[in-house]
């Protein structure tokens, strides 16, 4: 790999090559692509051997200093931040074999057109002398210390403070990426990414950030309010802050835009004149927390409209109730037993978080208290089924009362009798129905009503009317007959996957 210099009227390579100090230039993977002569004169060692090398190949060195250079090359990698070692003890080869050194450092980010580090340029100078006694009273005389001390001794105070201020660095770096909340830092008018932590970059989808405008890392937000608000915060130096900002973001699985609910904190940071240098950006993703308040709100608006339709409800049976009764002991018994009948389909309803209840339990909490165990007085068969709110209600009434009927009058009056009720699925030209036939034998003879009771009106008006079913009902002598077709057309209808046909028998 070989350096790539820009290919200008003036010779930057000469002007490399020429300088007095001592300079190096490694790759990413630390492999040397460049060197000046000065570096060549000071290690005494020729461009051939060492073009290609990686470093720690070329120069080896004791773990320690191994150790030390390696970080400060990871930390100019990563950070591309320039990083200064003021002393390294490193050997090089001498005239007489091996000669240990000491060495000041200081290593440079070269970044490619998109901002990337792609090299890193390595100035590197002898400081062994200052260790020689002889040296250092003439480089003391330009000391400001009254006490003069060893010079050396000072470099190495220095990369004693430089560890400390590193450790502190690295500490404060850790808690920023570790941070529970996303954060990041946008440099410049065009809000280009200088830092980003952990929180961040999963929030983004783990796309590269790195040194790229916010435009161009994560294009979906141009146009959003949080798009705009940088700019004016940027413009203004004003700090901003909003709960749960709605955002649209591209998730990291397969790109696709997801609704997010973002806590944002935009707070400018000001360079040494007092200008807006960059603007730093936490929050906190509150999405699960405001869905489950939508989910509440609108829990709520369906709770006072179903409170509502109950009272209507619950009225109108009672009118009619009245009306189909003969005497105050009638009314009580037909009245108490419809509205213990729904209250028991509410009760299973507020239960369930999607606000719907299974057909097969609607006909059980009406039927298991006459079923003889075996499955051979009442058998129920069919797919699982949910019906939503809106058509439970009035379908656990008409069981109430076809139940009630069947104990009164029809096979559950008599303990030979029984009832088959079987239930699919259809397809209707308005979507997906429910047909339902329910067959009593064994009962006493059957007659037609002499009068339209409540349970007739239901069955043939009011599910007609509120649900659009199509109800027939059979006064077979032999035994009653109902065949019943329910739309199912709201949004919330719900059929069980991954269920086949079954039989169920009420009460087990």
């Amino acid at each position: 790999m070989s350096l790539d210099i820009v290919a200008t009227d003036f010779d930057f390579e000469a002007l490399f090559e020429s300088l007095p100090s001592p300079y190096m230039v490694l790759d990413t993977n630390l492999d040397i692509v460049a060197i000046n002569q000065a570096y060549l004169d000071m290690t005494r060692r020729s461009r051939e051997s060492l073009l290609g090398q990686n470093v720690f190949s070329a120069f080896p060195a004791s773990d320690e200093s191994r150790r030390i250079l390696m970080e400060s090359f990871q930390r100019v990698r990563e950070y591309g931040l320039v990083d200064v070692l003021p002393v390294v003890h490193y050997g090089v080869a001498g005239i007489d074999g091996a000669e240990e050194r000491s060495w000041s450092c200081t290593n440079v980010p070269i970044r490619d057109r998109e901002g990337r580090v792609a090299f890193v340029l390595k100035q590197t100078q002898d400081i062994s002398q200052l260790r020689k006694p002889e040296v250092a009273p003439n480089l003391m005389e330009a000391s400001l210390d009254p006490q003069p001390g060893n010079l050396f001794e000072r470099f190495e105070m220095v990369q004693v403070l430089n560890q400390t201020l590193l450790m502190t660095s690295r500490y404060l770096h850790r808690l920023f990426m570790e941070a529970p909340n996303f954060m990041c830092v946008l440099q410049g008018p065009d809000h280009v990414f200088e830092l980003a932590n952990l929180h961040f970059c999963t929030l983004a989808g783990d796309r590269d950030l790195r040194s790229k405008p916010i435009r161009e890392a994560m294009p979906e937000i141009v146009g959003q309010e949080c798009f705009a608000i940088l700019d004016q915060v940027f413009r203004t130096g004003e700090a901003f802050s909003a709960p749960k900002m709605r955002v649209f973001l591209k998730n990291g699985k397969d790109g696709e835009i997801e609704e997010f609910f973002l806590d944002l904190v935009y707070q400018p940071v000001l360079d040494e004149k007092g200008a807006v240098a960059s603007v730093f950006i936490e929050g906190c993703d509150v999405t699960g927390q405001a869905r489950s308040e939508q989910r509440q709100s609108l829990l709520i608006r369906e709770l006072h409209h179903r409170v509502r339709n109950t009272l209507a409800t619950v009225q109108g049976v009672m009118n009619t109730t009245a009306k189909s009764s003969a005497t105050i002991e009638e009314f009580q018994e037909a009245f108490t037993g419809r509205i213990a009948s729904l209250a028991k389909t509410h009760s299973v309803m507020t239960e369930e978080m999607k606000q719907s209840v299974s057909f097969l339990q609607l006909l059980n909490q009406e039927l298991c208290s006459h079923c003889d165990g075996e499955g051979r007085r009442i058998r129920l068969s069919g797919p699982a089924v949910d019906l939503p709110s809106q058509i439970a209600v009035p379908i656990s009434m008409a069981i109430h009362e076809l139940t009630t009927n069947a104990a009164k009058y029809g096979a559950l009056a008599v303990e030979e009798g029984r009832i088959e009720i079987e239930w699919s699925m259809i397809e209707l030209e308005s979507g997906p129905g429910l047909l339902c036939e329910w067959r009593e034998f064994d009962g006493p003879t059957v007659t037609p009503p002499a009068r339209e009771g409540f349970g007739t009106m239901l069955l043939e008006r009011v599910l007609a009317q509120q649900i659009k079913a199509d109800v027939n009902a059979a006064y077979d002598p032999e035994g009653f007959r109902l065949r019943m077709i329910v739309p199912l057309q709201f949004e919330n209808y719900a059929l069980q996957a991954g269920r086949t046909r079954s039989d169920f028998h009420a009460g087990l």
